[in-house]
């Protein structure tokens, strides 16, 4: 007999960090994340952002969020619990990218949530 799976985050947090090599530089960013399916709809902040990066941020998450969980932001909510900025090389894109990387790193989790670590 299996047990039936969620799929849906619920009371979780996730950390993503996003960084690509560019030449001569970098671009990089990171979130952490909270999944909480007992609080109000939407996403909250509660951290403080940088405003040049907050549009970017949600809109990777609300993307994230319909690609990966469509319903989920109707009826639960996702916190914003921090934002990791590199001084040199965050850039709105860059959290962009970290806001879709979060969500599509929680539904892998999910995804793989069946598994059993076995150490062979």
């Amino acid at each position: 007999m299996t047990t039936p799976r969620s799929k849906t985050p619920s009371q979780i947090e996730h950390l993503a960090w996003f960084s690509q090599h560019l030449g001569g530089r970098f671009r990089a960013a990171g979130l952490r994340i909270q999944f909480h399916d007992n609080q109000e709809a939407g996403i909250r902040w509660k951290v403080t952002c940088p405003e040049e990066y907050q549009a970017a941020i949600l809109q990777g998450l609300h993307e994230g969020m319909n690609e990966a969980f469509p319903q989920y932001l109707a009826s639960s909510g996702v916190w914003i619990m921090e934002v990791l900025v590199d001084d040199v090389n965050s850039s709105s894109d860059a959290f962009y990218r970290a806001g879709l990387l979060v969500v599509a790193q929680a539904k892998a989790l999910l995804e793989l949530s069946g598994r059993i670590y076995n150490p062979a």
